[in-house]
C-alpha cells in the first residue's frame, strides 16, 4: 500500500529540515577546522581567503536554517555533535 501524498509530505519536509541543520552543521564545523590548521601554522586565518569564503558559505547555509526556524544556538550545538 502507498504512503498517502499528505504523509510523504510531512516526511520529505523533515528529511529537508534535518539536512538543512546538518549542511549548516558541517559548514560550521569546516570553518573551525580551517581555522584551527591555518592557526596552527602560525597563520592568521581571519586574513586568509579560503576561511573567508568557508566563513561566507557558513553565513549563507545559517540563514536557510534559520528559515527552516534553527537559530544559531541550535546550529552550534549540532556542529558540537557531529565534531
Amino acid at each position: 500500500m502507498p504512503i498517502p501524498a499528505w504523509m510523504q509530505s510531512q516526511i520529505d519536509d523533515r528529511s529537508r529540515t534535518a539536512a538543512t541543520l546538518g549542511a549548516a552543521a558541517d559548514q560550521m564545523n569546516v570553518c573551525r577546522r580551517i581555522a584551527a590548521d591555518l592557526n596552527a601554522r602560525g597563520r592568521d586565518h581571519a586574513a586568509d581567503p579560503f576561511w573567508q569564503a568557508a566563513v561566507a558559505e557558513s553565513h549563507r547555509l545559517n540563514g536557510v536554517a534559520a528559515a527552516e526556524g534553527f537559530d544559531a544556538h541550535a546550529i552550534g550545538e549540532e556542529a558540537a555533535r557531529r565534531r
